[in-house]
C-alpha cells in the first residue's frame, strides 16, 4: 500500500473516533490550514478546535485543541522534532504524530502541554492504550483506532490556495510578484500564491515556507526563482524525503532557534550545495 493511500486510512480511522468523542462547541477537520501567527501556517492532518475559531473564515484562527500528523517519509523528523517544538510554542494543549515505520502496526506519540508549557511526550505502540482527556475523553489504543480499510475512495485533498484570502500584498524592491523584500519575513496571504504547488504539504514556519517532498537541484533551482534574493536549503541530500526550506536573505532575520532547522534536531541551517541566495544561478 502506497503512504498515501495508508495515510488517508488512518486519517479517515481517526476521524471517525473524533465525531464521537468530541463535546459540544467542538470540531474536527482534516486538510484545513491553521494560521497561528501572521507569519506561521500549519495544516495537520487532523485537528480538533472550538467552532468559534473558524467562524466566517477559510481556516483555523489560532492554535487548535489537538493536532495530528501521520508522519511520511517526508514529514517524519520535522514532525517529531521541529515541528513539536513550534505546537509547543504556539500553545497546542494536545499534539499527536501517528508513527508509521510500520505500516501494518502503526503507533501514536502523544504530546500533552504541562503547567510549565512544555510537552511531555509518550508512545503508544499497537497492542497498547492510554486513556487521554485532551481535548475530549478518548481511549488511545492503536490496534482500534485504526481498522483495517473496507472502502478505498477519498476526496480530493485541495491545495492550500483554496484556503488563503486573496489579493495583493505589493511587495518592496527585488522582491518579485506578490512578495515582501527578500529579507523580511513571507506572511500567509503571499505564501499561498507561490511555488510549488505539487509539495506533499507546504507550511509557513516563522516567515520561512517549508514544502515537503523529494526535492532535487532542479527544485532548488525552480525555487530561486520563484523566491528571488532568499536562501533556498535542502534538509536533507537531494532526491531523498524530506523538506525544502525557504529562508531570508542574507542580513534577514531567520527562524527562531527552535525551529531553525525542520527535519532536523532543531540544529543551525548549514549551507551545502544545494543551498544558495536565489539570485544566485546554478553552478
Amino acid at each position: 500500500m502506497s503512504h498515501t493511500l495508508l495515510h488517508q486510512f488512518l486519517v479517515s480511522d481517526l476521524a471517525v473516533s473524533f465525531a464521537l468523542a468530541q463535546r459540544p462547541g467542538q470540531e474536527h477537520t482534516t486538510g484545513f490550514g491553521a494560521r497561528l501567527a501572521a507569519d506561521t501556517w500549519l495544516r495537520p492532518d487532523l485537528m480538533v478546535f472550538h467552532k468559534e475559531q473558524v467562524e466566517g473564515l477559510r481556516y483555523l484562527r489560532g492554535a487548535p485543541l489537538l493536532a495530528v500528523e501521520v508522519a511520511s517519509p517526508a514529514s517524519g523528523a520535522a514532525d517529531l522534532l521541529a515541528k513539536c517544538a513550534l505546537y509547543e510554542r504556539f500553545g497546542v494543549e494536545s499534539y499527536w504524530v501517528v508513527d508509521t515505520v510500520d505500516p501494518a502496526r502503526p503507533g501514536v506519540w502523544i504530546h500533552e502541554l504541562g503547567t510549565d508549557g512544555r510537552y511531555g511526550r509518550e508512545r503508544v505502540p499497537w497492542g497498547k492504550s492510554r486513556r487521554s482527556s485532551r481535548p475530549f475523553d478518548i481511549e488511545v489504543a492503536p490496534a482500534e483506532l485504526f481498522e483495517p480499510p473496507q472502502v478505498p475512495g477519498f476526496p480530493r485533498r485541495r491545495s492550500m490556495s483554496e484556503y488563503l484570502p486573496s489579493g495583493d500584498d505589493g511587495g518592496g524592491p527585488g522582491a518579485g510578484p506578490g512578495m515582501p523584500h527578500c529579507e523580511e519575513p513571507i506572511l500567509v496571504d503571499v505564501f499561498g500564491r507561490r511555488w510549488p504547488t505539487g509539495a506533499e504539504k507546504a507550511e509557513l514556519w516563522d516567515g520561512c515556507p517549508v514544502f515537503y517532498g523529494e526535492w532535487d537541484e532542479r527544485d532548488v533551482e525552480m525555487a530561486a526563482r520563484a523566491y528571488p534574493g532568499r536562501v533556498v536549503r535542502l534538509d536533507q541530500r537531494p532526491g531523498e524525503p524530506g523538506t525544502m526550506t525557504i529562508l531570508p536573505g542574507p542580513g534577514g532575520p531567520g527562524p527562531g532557534a527552535a525551529q531553525a532547522g525542520p527535519g532536523t534536531d532543531g540544529s543551525k541551517a548549514r549551507p551545502t550545495e544545494e543551498t544558495r541566495p536565489a539570485s544566485e544561478p546554478a553552478g
